[in-house]
């Protein structure tokens, strides 16, 4: 048994995660798509700019128009007309003439420059400047294209803008707000929690908060959820009955009345006389059973299985038990089902900070390891330090920071492996999400 709380990773877990779907699109506004998960690859429906666009207040020319253009032999050229912010400009500029233009406006056919204002002023004396100027003085040359963009500069039509499984963020909303009013993205998913234990169903909940007994459980996958742009679904907290239980997860299959697509039962999970977890799990009709008793941590076991399209976890009601599978094992599940990319280089991995390991770290055994890790920072660097295992203090969680992943090692099974990892050596740390 390691002497650090450490979390055991099944083949059975790895295949029921790998073999998870996405869950359908739906199109809902570009204004509400924050934080969701794109159906399809977004291309460009149109060219960006859809016309030729001046990237300056100023006058649009034919640069050659201007070419022999100096400060002490202007080029007068006549004022044919304007161009406005937000219209579209059909007209045509012929040789000789200019158009006012404004940053972001279009340009006319015909000009392939932008003059500066700062380069031109109306012709003639005052006060016929501000009252009907008919033409400009032109006294710096320029080049073809000099301050616009052509037609579909920016983003050809056919571009791509955003490929399927993209987590969309402010900065693709700002981009594909240009062309689309609706966006093709994956429903999010529903995490039911389903809490268990005589300890939490107190005969009055004024009392339970005063002993210290409700269920911060529930609340700790709420907030992962959250974070992970699921919605949770509260499924209530049931005594150690086996049948009460039953009714529950019934209620969340997809033909009940609170259907989940993902189901948590905490507490109830291990091997006393009232846990049922795993038994009432199993007797759901239709369920198929992928891991039983997967003891993924010492002494904590835990169990997997699907009804459908529903995904069921038992998890431990410990808490330090809790906190880490979530991350490792329910983050995963819902950012797949949730449409993130199903290969694991792909999936949005949880933000990491470099550390040095406080204390040596033997391999254990032939699966991957995750261990709870605390950081600390003193002498100039950040050291792991892994939590010491049979804690159940619930302070842990507040010095619990993250967490670093052991693999496993083949010849550890026949008892010859002696790798690990040495005191100060260097290791990425997984942030709690």
């Amino acid at each position: 048994m390691s002497l650090y709380f450490c979390l055991r990773e099944t083949a059975d877990i790895a295949a029921f995660i790998s073999g998870t779907d996405a869950l359908p699109q739906e199109s809902i506004p570009a204004s509400e798509a924050l934080g969701r998960v794109l159906g399809q690859n977004v291309y460009a429906p149109f060219p960006c700019p859809a016309c030729n666009r001046s990237t300056r207040d100023g006058y649009a020319v034919r640069s050659a128009d201007v070419a022999g253009a100096r400060p002490e032999n202007p080029v007068l050229l006549r004022l044919a007309g304007e161009c406005r912010m937000g219209a579209m400009c059909s007209k045509a500029l012929h040789a000789g003439e200019a158009w006012r233009v404004y940053t972001g406006s279009d340009v006319p056919e015909g000009a392939d420059e932008v003059v500066m204002q700062e380069d031109a002023a109306p012709a003639g004396p005052p006060p016929a400047w501000s009252i009907s100027a008919t033409a400009i003085a032109v006294y710096r040359p320029g080049a073809a294209g000099q301050h616009m963009l052509t037609r579909g500069a920016d983003l050809p039509q056919g571009e791509l803008l955003a490929q399927a499984g993209t987590k969309l963020g402010a900065h693709h909303l700002a981009l594909l707000a240009q062309f689309f009013r609706h966006l093709p993205v994956h429903r999010r998913p529903v995490l039911g929690v389903l809490a268990t234990g005589d300890e939490f169903c107190p005969p009055t909940p004024a009392t339970a908060v005063a002993a210290g007994q409700c269920n911060t459980n529930a609340l700790l996958l709420q907030a992962l959820a959250t974070t992970l742009g699921a919605r949770c679904q509260h499924l209530g907290t049931v005594p150690d009955n086996i049948d009460v239980l039953h009714k529950h997860l019934r209620a969340a299959l997809p033909d009940g009345p609170t259907p989940c697509d993902v189901v948590v039962v905490v507490g109830g999970s291990s091997g006393g006389k009232r846990d049922f977890s795993a038994q009432a799990i199993a007797a759901l009709p239709g369920c198929r059973l992928y891991g039983h008793d997967q003891r993924v941590s010492s002494g904590r076991p835990l169990t997997i299985a699907r009804v459908g399209q529903t995904s069921v976890w038992g998890l431990p009601g410990h808490p330090l038990s809790l906190a880490l599978a979530a991350q490792v094992f329910l983050a995963p599940l819902l950012q797949k089902l949730g449409g993130q990319q199903a290969a694991p280089g792909f999936i949005n991995p949880a933000p990491s900070v470099l550390a040095r390991l406080g204390l040596a770290l033997p391999v254990e055994g032939t699966a991957p390891a995750h261990y709870p890790v605390m950081l600390r920072r003193g002498h100039g660097r950040l050291t792991a330090w892994p939590v010491p295992a049979g804690t159940g203090k619930t302070a842990v969680l507040r010095d619990m920071h993250g967490w670093i992943t052991m693999p496993g090692c083949p010849d550890a099974a026949a008892g010859t492996a002696k790798s690990g990892l040495r005191r100060g050596a260097a290791i990425r740390v997984r942030l709690f999400a």
